[in-house]
């Protein structure tokens, strides 16, 4: 039963996001493929799933408004789902597939969908444990979806973190590491709708996907609770609708998915911004009319804008700034709420940190696609990779596309992508979208080499296929060993919880204790995720700054009875003390451990 529930949370999940996706399908291109209408289909879907769940969320979240959203969505998807299902079939049984390239990527779903299963742990160093799952899982038990003041990182866009808090409702804790496997298989649709449409023939796109499903660093945006996998199949939709875009309704299609995009991730401002240029030179290519061009561009702005605006309106009206946390240049026009100035430097200080990369000078932008392929760790979360194909056979790919307009229009907006990157945050998985487009390029070169050198070149560039999915494989199944181990093993996954879960004895105390009513959290990095009842944290893990005087202890303890406290969590981190003497006024000791006390208040 552990695990039907979060199957079952997802599969609805998932038949409901193609009902609303097939509110999309009138404004689709007449010529548009079917595994075009598929992936559009379903991530167009799960964006305006998640939109809907958040807009709902604001004023009713409950497990009741959870499930009329998704009932809602599966009544819509009963016959796309069919239609869907027989395309799907036509496409495997029908047209020729490459069977050592369709086992590959079998095999990374299927460990995506196994290891989907495991429990998340992890301490607050985890995205997933510090906001990801944080904010889905205060707001279903607050049955309200408000920011969480102690963690403004999840203030973000959250399209998907909200399908998470609906996953959680329905399918328990579990439930939203499966989605992965949804995550997954939509970049999948999305990048061979793109291969097909630059010329490749199926055989081409099944090679694309399963180079796309070997690239460890593109793998590992799509699970463990991150949703950069999504966010990149959002651009690539857009990139998709955009260049083939000729009547107004496909602007206003294009849009909603830059729309999607932006409440998905705060990264899809530059992207789409990139976007509209790419797409402002196709009239000299394709010889369309500039006045036209200006007004579909400006319908494509405004769906954006009102798709997108939900998530910035929200910030704007109860943090202070549409974009929250705001970047140093927003101080000058807004002022956030919770987090005083000390806070915003701190995080100004980690990003500058983490996405510093291998630097920023003339020389280190012409050895990045060196660096990326061989010194991929030195990226944030770029451990393993993204194989040696975009490096060696991408160039020969972009060679023999020629004078094809949208795989030149693909190449200049991925070139533009990684110079924002590179600019700005160099943190690996923010490309996600350009490692597609590389692997695209990939096996057009392949292909192009195995023509020119029907003998040695084809040889040598079969190679450098098989060097990349053999080492991406064995990276991506090494990683995902203890959580397939821990799917399969109850012994071993509890043995896991207790070692990667820090202070997991008091969460568990009071998670079970009777009369829990507020849980007021002393320490700023203990990871509340794991506290099933209400909790009050003074100070976050950034600083934030969620009470008044926040940072003055007694003057808190003194609060208690206004705060509504019942309990409070004292921990001890390593190398310093408890944050409470011994003997606290107003409070009594009932759970102890080396490094954790439980106080109920007198």
């Amino acid at each position: 039963m552990r695990l039907l529930s979060p199957i079952f949370a997802n599969f609805m999940l998932s038949i409901a996001a193609i009902g609303w996706g097939n509110c999309l399908r009138g404004l689709f291109p007449e010529g548009f493929s079917k595994v075009d209408r598929i992936a559009l289909t379903l991530l167009g879907g799960l964006g305006l799933l998640g939109t809907l769940l958040f807009l709902i969320g604001q004023v009713w979240f409950s497990k009741a408004a959870i499930v009329l959203v998704l009932v809602a969505g599966v009544l819509l998807g009963v016959r796309p789902i069919s239609r869907a299902a027989r395309s799907l079939l036509e496409i495997r049984w029908r047209i020729p597939v490459s069977a050592l390239a369709a086992i590959l990527v079998f095999g990374v779903l299927l460990i995506t969908f196994v290891g989907g299963l495991a429990q998340p742990t992890g301490d607050i160093k985890m995205d997933a444990i510090a906001y990801h799952l944080l904010g889905p899982r205060v707001w279903v038990h607050e049955g309200l979806i408000r920011p969480v003041a102690d963690e403004c990182l999840t203030s973000f866009p959250a399209i998907v973190e909200t399908q998470f808090a609906a996953l959680m409702a329905i399918g328990g804790q579990r439930a939203p590491y499966l989605f992965s496997f949804l995550a997954l298989l939509s970049m999948l649709l999305i990048a061979a709708s793109l291969a097909l449409r630059c010329g490749l023939d199926s055989r081409g796109a099944w090679w694309v996907a399963a180079l796309i499903a070997t690239m460890p660093v593109l793998y590992r945006g799509a699970y463990g609770g991150f949703v950069d996998v999504i966010y990149s199949g959002l651009v690539l939709a857009a990139a998709r609708m955009g260049f083939d875009a000729e009547k107004p309704r496909h602007y206003a299609l294009f849009g909603i998915f830059c729309g999607l995009a932006m409440g998905t991730k705060y990264n899809a401002l530059i992207a789409v911004a990139l976007l509209m240029i790419c797409i402002s030179l196709i009239p000299a290519v394709r010889e369309q009319g500039r006045k036209d061009l200006s007004k579909n561009l400006g319908i494509a702005c405004v769906m954006a804008l009102i798709v997108a605006a939900p998530w910035y309106l929200r910030n704007w009206i109860l943090l202070g700034s549409p974009i929250y946390p705001p970047p140093p240049l927003l101080l000058h026009f807004f002022e956030p709420k919770y987090l005083p100035p000390e806070a915003i430097q701190k995080l100004v200080t980690r990003m500058v940190k983490e996405g510093a990369g291998m630097g920023r000078g003339p020389w280190s932008f012409l050895l990045l696609p060196f660096h990326l392929t061989y010194h991929p760790a030195n990226f944030m979360n770029g451990a393993g990779g993204i194989g040696l194909t975009p490096l060696i056979l991408a160039p020969f790919g972009l060679l023999a596309l020629g004078k094809d307009w949208f795989a030149k229009g693909l190449a200049v907006f991925a070139l533009l992508q990684t110079v924002a990157w590179f600019a700005t945050a160099q943190e690996a998985r923010y490309m996600i979208h350009v490692y597609a487009i590389a692997a695209i390029f990939a096996v057009f070169g392949w292909k192009y080499v195995r023509e020119i050198s029907p003998r040695a070149g084809a040889a040598l560039s079969a190679l450098v296929v098989a060097i990349s999915v053999s080492y991406g494989l064995f990276m991506i199944a090494s990683v995902r060993a203890d959580d397939l181990r821990a799917v399969l093993s109850s012994s071993f996954e509890e043995e896991r919880k207790r070692e990667e879960i820090p202070f997991l004895d008091s969460f568990e105390f009071l998670n079970h204790q009777a009369g829990v009513a507020k849980v007021l959290v002393l320490e700023p990095k203990a990871p509340t995720y794991y506290l099933q009842a209400s909790y009050i944290k003074p100070v976050g893990r950034f600083g934030e700054q969620t009470l008044p005087d926040a940072t003055n202890l007694q003057a808190i303890l003194s609060q208690l009875p206004a705060l509504q406290v019942s309990h409070v969590l004292d921990v001890r981190w390593p190398g310093q003390p408890f944050r409470l003497g011994e003997h606290p006024e107003g409070l009594r000791l009932i759970f102890e451990r080396e490094d954790q006390r439980v106080y109920t208040v007198n």
